[in-house]
């Protein structure tokens, strides 16, 4: 069996190839907090255990193998999130930290009791589609026309998809887009750049300006208004 920390190794895996970005042994290093050697190891390991491909011209990608435990690892994650937010009333932040206990204990009857109580969701609170109940996980931002925040046009009207998964630290990503009122469905539009359009990002939202790091505007994925149901 899997342990855990191979387990998010595919979700992270996962999460990466879906925002469209190359899956390099540093990234995954910094979401651990571990050493790149460590990484290799353990990537030669879910290798040979036939979870993923390591090729140099193709790069790291899942197998078949490995994208079924990773959907199956992540939609029991964002099904708890979903129910420890929308049933038991916690803050986004605290489900998304008791859903790591809570998703190895679902069995498929729990689940499904689960998703007649919740009524079929298809998103966790973060925006972040449910594998096996949103349509086309794999592409669902290709789908949406999602962009991420940082790169979305000046001056045109978005709405926020979802709040990416692939952090070092989503507590404190959670936390800081939180406090400036950015969650999935709530509408805005980038008005500068500023001094070169290089760090800050000046956006407006429910009539109010503020600035945002281009650091923090790449975790959020915005899409235009009609692309988000």
């Amino acid at each position: 069996m899997l342990s855990a920390t191979a387990q998010e190794y595919l979700e992270t895996i996962y999460n990466i190839t879906v925002e469209g970005d190359a899956v390099v042994n540093a990234r995954l290093a910094e979401k651990f907090g571990v050493s790149a050697p460590s990484v290799t190891e353990r990537l030669h390991r879910l290798e040979h255990e036939g979870y993923v491909t390591l090729d140099r011209a193709t790069g790291l990608k899942l197998t078949d193998k490995g994208n079924a435990v990773a959907e199956s690892s992540l939609r029991r994650h964002r099904l708890a999130e979903r129910f420890l937010f929308d049933v038991l009333k916690m803050d986004w932040i605290s489900a998304h930290e008791e859903a790591h206990a809570l998703q190895n204990s679902l069995t498929p009857a729990i689940e499904a009791h689960m998703l007649g109580v919740l009524g079929n969701p298809t998103t966790c609170p973060h925006g972040n589609p449910i594998p096996g109940s949103a349509p086309r996980t794999s592409d669902f931002l290709q789908v949406h026309q999602a962009v991420r925040l940082s790169g979305a046009p000046v001056d045109v009207p978005m709405r926020v998809l979802c709040i990416s998964e692939v952090v070092e630290d989503e507590t404190v990503l959670l936390r800081s887009v939180g406090e400036k009122g950015i969650r999935p469905g709530v509408d805005l539009v980038v008005r500068d750049r500023g001094p070169g359009g290089a760090e800050l990002l000046a956006i407006e939202l429910a009539g109010n300006w503020m600035d945002l790091s281009r650091a923090l505007a790449d975790k959020i994925w915005v899409c235009p208004p009609e692309q988000a149901s």
